[in-house]
C-alpha cells in the first residue's frame, strides 16, 4: 500500500514530504518511493517566526495560520504525486506531523505541560479524500510523556541489527539521537534531544548576513571558534540533564542567541567567529552527548540538512571515535518516520517509547481524520 508521511521541523525551512510502498506484514517493510521538499513562502515562514518567539500575537494570526500551513502540505502532496505520477486515489494514508510553535514538555514558567502543532488535517483530507493521521505527541504528554522524541520508533523499525550499535543522529533545527543496542530491543532504546541543530546557526545567519542558512558551512570554516564563550555555553545544565528530555525554540530563543552574539563581539570576535563557535556548539552538543549518556558506539548515522554543513560534520569526522557517515536517505528520513508511525496507529499498535518519553504507559499516538464519505444514510 502507498501512504505518505509530512514533516516541517523547527527549522521553518519548509516541507518535507515522502511516498511510501509499505509491505504489510509480520515484519512490515517500508520502502521510499519519491520525495520531495517545498520551501515556505518567506512570508509564511516569518509569520510562523512571530507566532513561535513567544511574544504577544494575535489570535486571529494563529488560527489563520493553522489553515495556511495546512495548504502548504497539499501544495507539496500535489507535487509529490505529480512527480511519482501516482494519483490520490491511490494512497491509503497521510501521515503529518504538524507544524511545532511551542513545545512546553517540562511545565515552564507555571504552564502546564503542553505542546502545539499547527496544520489542520482536515484541509488535507478534503484536497485529497484521503485518511489523515496527525497530532502525534499530545497522547503521549497526556500519559505524563514529554511528547518528544517521537522517531526512535520508527528508528527502530529501520534500522535495528545484530551486528552492531548505532547512533542515529537528526541534525534538523533541534538535534535528536537515537541509540540502537546491537540485538537489542525497543525497550533498550535510548534517545533525546541533544540541543540545537541549525536553529542558532540559522536565526544568526539571517540576522548577521541576511541569509537563510550557512550554505555548506562556508561562514563557518572561515570564521574563528571563541572557545570562552564555546566553554561557557557547554556548561548548559540542559546538556547535563539525563534522559528523558526534549527542548525546541523555547530553549534556544532569539534572546538566547542575543545574549551569545554579545559575548563574541565582547572578546573581539567577528560576525564569522558567531557562526563558527555556534556550529561548533552543536557539534560538540552530540559528542558530549555520547561520551556522557550513551554506551559503545561502532557507528553514527547522520541525517536532516545538518548534513549539508561540512564545518559540523567535519567537527563529528575528526572528534568522534567510530565511524560517521550521512544517511542516504537523510533528507526523507522524518518524513518517513512519520508515515511508519501513522501506519502503526492504524493498526492499532503503540509507538510511544515510555522510557524515552517518560511516559507512564504506552499509548497509540495520533488523531485520525477520516476522508470524505460519498453517499447518503
Amino acid at each position: 500500500m502507498l501512504a505518505i508521511g509530512i514533516m516541517s521541523g523547527t527549522s521553518l525551512d519548509g516541507v518535507d514530504a515522502c511516498l511510501v510502498d509499505i509491505k504489510k506484514g509480520k515484519n512490515s517493510k517500508f520502502n521510499i518511493v519519491h520525495f520531495t521538499y517545498v520551501p515556505y513562502e518567506k512570508e509564511l515562514k516569518q509569520r510562523i517566526l512571530n507566532v513561535s518567539s513567544n511574544k504577544p500575537c494575535n489570535i486571529q494570526t494563529i488560527c489563520s495560520l493553522n489553515v495556511e500551513i495546512s495548504k502548504a502540505y497539499v501544495k507539496a502532496v500535489k507535487k509529490l504525486l505529480k512527480d511519482s505520477k501516482v494519483k490520490s486515489s491511490e494512497i491509503e494514508f497521510i501521515a503529518m506531523h504538524g507544524q511545532t510553535v511551542w513545545h512546553n514538555p517540562d511545565g515552564k514558567d507555571n504552564y502546564e505541560s503542553s505542546t502545539l502543532q499547527l496544520g489542520d488535517p482536515s484541509v488535507l483530507a478534503a484536497a485529497f479524500d484521503v485518511k489523515v493521521i496527525s497530532n502525534f505527541r499530545t497522547m503521549d504528554m497526556a500519559c505524563g510523556g514529554s511528547g518528544a522524541p517521537l522517531v526512535p520508533f520508527a528508528n527502530y523499525v529501520l534500522y535495528s541489527n545484530k551486528k552492531e550499535s548505532i547512533a542515529l543522529q537528526n541534525i534538523g533545527g533541534i538535534s535528536n539521537v537515537t541509540y540502537l543496542k546491537k540485538a537489542g530491543e525497543l525497550k533498550d532504546v535510548i534517545a533525546f534531544d541533544t540541543g540545537p541543530g541549525n536553529i542558532l546557526i540559522d536565526a544568526a545567519m539571517r540576522r548577521l548576513f541576511r541569509k537563510d542558512f550557512d550554505d555548506c558551512g562556508k561562514i563557518a570554516k572561515r570564521g574563528h571558534v571563541v572557545d570562552e564563550v564555546l566553554q561557557e555555553l557547554m556548561n548548559e545544565p540542559y546538556l547535563h540533564q539525563k534522559a528523558p528530555k526534549s527542548t525546541g525554540r523555547e530553549k534556544y530563543s532569539e534572546a538566547y542567541l542575543s545574549e551569545i552574539i554579545i559575548k563574541v563581539r565582547g572578546l573581539g570576535g567577528s560576525d564569522s567567529d558567531i557562526i563558527a563557535t555556534l556550529a561548533a556548539y552543536t557539534a560538540d552538543c552530540i559528542i558530549f552527548s555520547y561520551e556522557k549518556f550513551l554506551p559503545h558506539i561502532d557507528r553514527v548515522i547522520v541525517s536532516g540538512g545538518g548534513v549539508f554543513n561540512e564545518f559540523i560534520m567535519e567537527r563529528l569526522l575528526q572528534k568522534l571515535p567510530c565511524k560517521v557517515e550521512k544517511e542516504n536517505n537523510y533528507e526523507a528520513l522524518e518524513a518517513l518516520s512519520f508515515a511508519i508511525l501513522g501506519y502503526y496507529t492504524l493498526k492499532g499498535i503503540p509507538t510511544n517509547v515510555p522510557k524515552v518519553t517518560g511516559a507512564s504507559r504506552k499509548c497509540i499516538l495520533g488523531n485520525i481524520t477520516n476522508p470524505l464519505i460519498r453517499g447518503e444514510i
